[in-house]
C-alpha cells in the first residue's frame, strides 16, 4: 500500500516519511510544492492512484482560495481515492470546505508523530479491509427480482430531514411521511437512512433486517447502476423503497460524500422524491446531502435544549449558505403549555414553525414498538393529520378522500 505524499514543507515530508516507514508502510510519490505553484499540475501525478492508497495533502495557512477548488474537482472524477488534509488553519471554514471537496479527515498542524501514525494505522487497516469485503459482497449479491426503475426526465425532489437534538422523533417523522408520500399521493418515493452510524429509521417501516444495504452499493461504486441499485432496495409498498443504512460501523466508515453524491443522483433518477433521514452531527456526508436537498426538515421539540440547539443548527446552516427558503422547522411532540411558547421559539430559532406535530404517545408509541407506519396502526389521531397536512404541503396538493378510504379497506397495499 502507497501513501503519498504533498507539501510546502521539506521537512514535513521527512516527517511524514519516517512515520509511513515505521509502521511498515511504503511512501508513494514523494513531492514538493514551490511557492505559487498550482495544485492542479502537482495532482497530475498521482492519475494512477489506487483506491486502497492515501494522500497526505498540507494546506498552507494562507492557501489560494483556488486549491479546494482544484481538489474538489481532482476527487469528483475519482470518488474512490481518500486524502488526509493536514493545516495550521484550524477554523470552521476551512474544515467546511475540505469536507465539501471530499476530504476524508482533516488533521491539525502541527501533528506529533504518534498521532499521524496512529491516523495512518486508522485508514491503513481500514482500507485493506475494503476489498475483502468488496469481493465478499460481490459473491453474495443476488440480483434484483422485481422489475429495475426506469430512469425519469428530470431528478426527482430531495428533502432531507435533521433533528437538532438526538431522540426528538426525527427519523420516525421522515419515515411516516415518505410513507404517507407514497401510498396516500401515489409518489414513487425512496427512504434513505443516512445516519450510518447508529441509523434505525428502517424499522419505522416494518423492516428492520434488510440483507442488502447503502454500503452494498458503495463498496460496488464503480460499476453502480439501476440494476445493482435494484438489488439493494427494500420493497416496502409498490411505489416505496427503502434503503437502510450499514448494518455495522465498519462498512459505515468506508462510505464518502463522493459516494452519497452518485448513488443520490441515481435513486433521484428513478424517483418523484427522496427523503433522506441524516445524522443530527454537520460532517462530509451531511453536508453533501444538504448541499444537493430541496429541501430541509429541522425537527425539535419546544423544550429549553432543543431551542439552544435549533439555534445553533439554523446558524451553522445558514453560514453554509443554506437559505431560509429551504428550511422548513417542524416542532414534534408539541406541548401548547411546554416550556417555551410557538412564538419564543420562533424568536428564538429565527424560524418560522411549518408545521406542529402534537404529542400522542399511545399510538405513537404502538407504531414505534411494532415498527410499523403510524396509518397502519391507527389512522385517525392527531399526529398523522400534522403528517398529512405536513406532506400536502411539501407537494402542493391534498390526498384523495376517496383513496383514503380505500386504503383502509385494503390495508394500504394498493
Amino acid at each position: 500500500m502507497n501513501i503519498h505524499l504533498l507539501s510546502h514543507q521539506k521537512t514535513l515530508l521527512d516527517t511524514w516519511r519516517s512515520s509511513i516507514l515505521q509502521l511498515g508502510l511504503t511512501p508513494g510519490v514523494c513531492q514538493q510544492r514551490l511557492p505559487g505553484q498550482r495544485l492542479a499540475p502537482l495532482l497530475t501525478a498521482l492519475q494512477d492512484m489506487q483506491a486502497d492508497e492515501l494522500l497526505l495533502l498540507e494546506q498552507p495557512l494562507h492557501a489560494a482560495p483556488e486549491d479546494l477548488l482544484e481538489l474538489d474537482q481532482w476527487l469528483r472524477a475519482r470518488p474512490q481515492l481518500h486524502v488526509l488534509l493536514l493545516s495550521e488553519d484550524s477554523s470552521k471554514g476551512l474544515l467546511i470546505e475540505a469536507m465539501k471537496a471530499g476530504v476524508r479527515e482533516v488533521l491539525p498542524l502541527p501533528l506529533a508523530p504518534e498521532a499521524l501514525q496512529g491516523s495512518l494505522r486508522r485508514w491503513t487497516e481500514r482500507l485493506r479491509a475494503a476489498p475483502a469485503q468488496t469481493a465478499q459482497t460481490a459473491q453474495t449479491h443476488s440480483p434484483p427480482t422485481g422489475p429495475v426503475a426506469v430512469a425519469k426526465a428530470a431528478p426527482g425532489r430531495l428533502v432531507a430531514f435533521m433533528g437538532c437534538k438526538g431522540g426528538n422523533g426525527t427519523s420516525f417523522l421522515a419515515a411516516n411521511m415518505a410513507y404517507i408520500m407514497a401510498t396516500e399521493f401515489d409518489r414513487q418515493c425512496a427512504f434513505m437512512d443516512l445516519d450510518l452510524q447508529s441509523g434505525d429509521a428502517s424499522f419505522y417501516l416494518g423492516s428492520g433486517a434488510n440483507k442488502n444495504t447503502l454500503s452494498d452499493l458503495t463498496r460496488q461504486i464503480d460499476r453502480l447502476d439501476a440494476q445493482l441499485l435494484a438489488s439493494c432496495l427494500h420493497t416496502i409498498t409498490p411505489r416505496l423503497n427503502l434503503l437502510a443504512a450499514p448494518h455495522s460501523l465498519d462498512k459505515a466508515m468506508t462510505i464518502s460524500a463522493q459516494d452519497i453524491e452518485k448513488v443520490l443522483t441515481l435513486v433521484r433518477s428513478q424517483h418523484d422524491h427522496v427523503v433522506v433521514d441524516l445524522p443530527r452531527t454537520l460532517n462530509a456526508l451531511s453536508l453533501k446531502v444538504l448541499d444537493m436537498a430541496d429541501m430541509v426538515y429541522i425537527v425539535m421539540q419546544n423544550q429549553t435544549p432543543d431551542v439552544r440547539d435549533a439555534q445553533r443548527l439554523v446558524s451553522n446552516l445558514q453560514s453554509l449558505g443554506l437559505g431560509e427558503h429551504k428550511m422548513r422547522l417542524l416542532v414534534n411532540r408539541y406541548e401548547p403549555g411546554g416550556w417555551v411558547s410557538l412564538s419564543e421559539l420562533e424568536k428564538a430559532v429565527g424560524l418560522q414553525a411549518h408545521q406542529t406535530i402534537p404529542s400522542n404517545p399511545q399510538w405513537v408509541g404502538e407504531a414505534w414498538h411494532t415498527g410499523q407506519p403510524l396509518s397502519k396502526v391507527h389512522d385517525h389521531n392527531g399526529v398523522i393529520h400534522a403528517l398529512r397536512q405536513t406532506t400536502g404541503a411539501l407537494l402542493d396538493t391534498q390526498p384523495s378522500s376517496q383513496r383514503r378510504w380505500l386504503d383502509r379497506w385494503l390495508g394500504h397495499s394498493a
